[in-house]
C-alpha cells in the first residue's frame, strides 16, 4: 500500500528535495507553499501523514494540526531552532512529534513511518470500538426474553453488516423500527433516515423520494435531493411500505435493483449505496394476490424477512420491557429516583391484551408517571380499569366490580391455566418468585 504525505513547507527548495527523496521511498506526495494551499489540500484528498513547518506566508502551521487529523492524516512538525517550545507545544495539540532543521533524512523517514504505523492502528482500535459499541446499543434496543426476541437478535446481527434488503412485519407498535435501527446500528453505514410512506401525498413521493432539480416544476425553485439519495452510504427505512403508491413501486423496483436514481428533471443518473429496509403493519402477500402491490416489488424488498410477534404473544417479555421503559421514562422526566415496580403491576400487564403493544405498554407507564409526582411504586392501583379488565377474550377474562385482592386470584388462576398449572412457568409470567406464587396460592387455599 501506497502511503499519501502532505508536505508543507514555504521553502520550495527545500519541498522539492524532501519531495523527491519521499517518492523514493514510496510515498505520493503532494507539495503546498502556504497555509491556505495546506488546508485546500486537506481538504481535497485524504492524507495518511502531513508534515507541516510552523511559519508559513500566511498563517501557523499549528492550526494546520486539528485539520489534518480531523481527516485522518497523522502529524509530524517541522520546526527551526527559535521553534522548539513551539514545537512542543504542537505535540501537546496533538501532533505525533517533531523533527527539528536541519534534519538527517534517514530520521526524518523513521518518524513518518511511525507516525504512520501508530495513527494506523489507532484507527484500527477506533474502529473496533466503534464496531463493538454500535453492536451492544444495537442488540440492547431489541428487549424481552422471548424465544422470538432472540431469534430476531441473531438474525439482526446476521445480517447488519450485508447489504441485502429487509422486509420486517408486524402489528402497530410492535417495534419494528427499533430493529431496523439495531440493524443499521450493527453496520457500518452512516446516517438512518426513517420515512412513514403513509404520511406522503402521492403527488409528492416522487419528489420526495428520488429527488428533483431546480425547474423541474412549478415551485421547484432549488435543487432537492430526495431522500434515497439523503441516505447514501446510510439506511433508508420506509415504514408502511404498503402504502407506496402502485405508479411509484415500479420506479422504486428499478432503483433497488440498479443503485442508481434519476432526480425529477434530471438528464443523468446519480449511483447510490444505500441500504433499504422497509416495514408495514399489513399482510403484503396478501395485497400481491388481490394485485394492490407488486410481487416482483415485494420479493426484491424481502430478501430478508422479520416478523414480530405481538406482545400478548410473548408475555415474558413485559417485565424486562416495563423496566427499560421506567428506566428511560425516569430520564426523559427528570425523576430523581425510579419507583419499585410492583410484580402485582407486571402481572396485570401480562394479562392485558395490549393491542398497541409495545408503544401502549410505553404510553400507558408514561402517563402514570407523568401523572404522579414522588412516586413510588408502581402498582396494579394505578392502571386503569380499562387495563386491568382488558385481557384476552377468554370467558374467564375478570369483570369489574371485585376486591383487588379477588381480582388478583382470578388472575393468577387465569396464568396457571395458560401454562397447565405449571408453577415454575406461571411464576414467570407474573414476575414473582415461586416460593411467592406458593405463599399466594396457600393463602387462597388453592392445591
Amino acid at each position: 500500500m501506497r502511503y499519501k504525505v502532505l508536505l508543507v513547507d514555504d521553502d520550495k527548495v527545500f519541498n522539492e528535495m524532501l519531495t523527491e527523496a519521499l517518492s523514493e521511498e514510496g510515498y505520493m506526495v503532494r507539495s503546498e507553499l502556504t497555509f491556505s494551499g495546506a488546508l485546500k489540500a486537506i481538504k481535497e484528498e485524504l492524507f495518511d501523514c502531513a508534515l507541516l513547518d510552523i511559519k508559513l506566508p500566511d498563517g501557523n502551521g499549528t492550526e494546520l494540526i486539528g485539520p489534518a487529523r480531523d481527516y485522518g492524516a497523522a502529524v509530524v512538525i517541522m520546526s527551526a531552532h527559535g521553534d522548539i517550545s513551539a514545537a512542543v507545544e504542537s505535540v501537546k495539540l496533538g501532533a505525533f512529534n517533531f523533527l527539528e532543521k536541519p534534519f538527517d533524512l534517514t530520521h526524518a523517514l523513521i518518524e513518518i513511518a511511525r507516525a504512520i504505523e501508530f495513527s494506523e492502528i489507532a484507527k484500527e482500535r477506533d474502529t473496533l470500538l466503534e464496531r463493538h459499541a454500535g453492536e451492544a446499543r444495537g442488540l440492547r434496543r431489541i428487549i424481552g426474553n422471548s424465544h422470538a426476541m432472540k431469534k430476531i437478535r441473531e438474525t439482526v446481527r446476521a445480517i447488519a453488516h450485508r447489504n441485502v434488503t429487509v422486509l420486517i412485519e408486524g402489528e402497530s407498535g410492535t417495534g419494528k423500527e427499533v430493529v431496523a435501527k439495531a440493524i443499521h446500528d450493527l453496520s457500518k453505514r452512516k446516517n438512518f433516515i426513517a420515512i412513514n410512506c403513509g404520511a406522503v401525498p402521492d403527488a409528492l413521493f416522487e419528489s420526495e423520494l428520488f429527488g428533483h432539480e431546480k425547474g423541474a416544476f412549478t415551485g421547484a425553485d432549488r435543487l432537492k435531493r430526495g431522500w434515497i439519495e439523503e441516505a447514501d452510504r446510510g439506511t433508508l427505512f420506509l415504514d408502511e411500505i404498503s402504502e407506496l403508491p402502485l405508479h411509484m413501486q415500479v420506479k422504486f423496483l428499478r432503483v433497488i435493483e440498479s443503485g442508481v436514481i434519476q432526480r425529477v428533471g434530471a438528464n443523468t443518473s446519480t449511483k447510490i449505496d444505500t441500504r433499504i429496509i422497509c416495514a408495514t403493519n399489513r399482510n403484503l402477500s396478501k395485497l400481491v394476490e388481490e394485485r394492490k402491490f407488486r410481487d416482483d416489488l415485494y420479493y426484491r424488498i424481502k430478501v430478508i424477512g422479520i416478523e414480530i410477534p405481538p406482545l400478548r404473544e410473548r408475555p415474558e417479555d413485559i417485565e424486562p420491557l416495563v423496566r427499560h421503559f421506567t428506566a428511560d421514562i425516569v430520564r426523559e422526566l427528570g425523576i430523581s429516583e425510579a419507583p419499585e415496580i410492583a410484580p402485582e403491576f407486571i402481572g396485570c400487564l401480562t394479562s392485558s391484551q395490549m393491542p398497541g403493544n409495545a408503544r401502549e405498554l410505553r404510553n400507558t407507564i408514561l402517563s402514570i408517571m407523568a401523572m404522579h409526582s414522588n412516586l413510588r411504586r408502581l402498582g396494579p392501583e394505578l392502571l386503569s380499569s380499562e387495563m386491568i379488565t382488558k385481557t384476552s377474550d377468554d370467558p374467564g377474562s375478570i369483570p369489574m366490580g371485585l376486591t383487588l385482592d379477588e381480582m388478583e386470584r382470578r388472575y393468577v388462576l387465569q396464568i396457571l391455566e395458560r401454562n397447565n398449572w405449571n408453577k415454575t412457568r406461571t411464576a414467570n409470567a407474573l414476575g414473582i418468585s415461586k416460593s411467592t406464587l406458593y405463599d399466594k396460592l396457600k393463602r387462597w387455599n388453592i392445591t
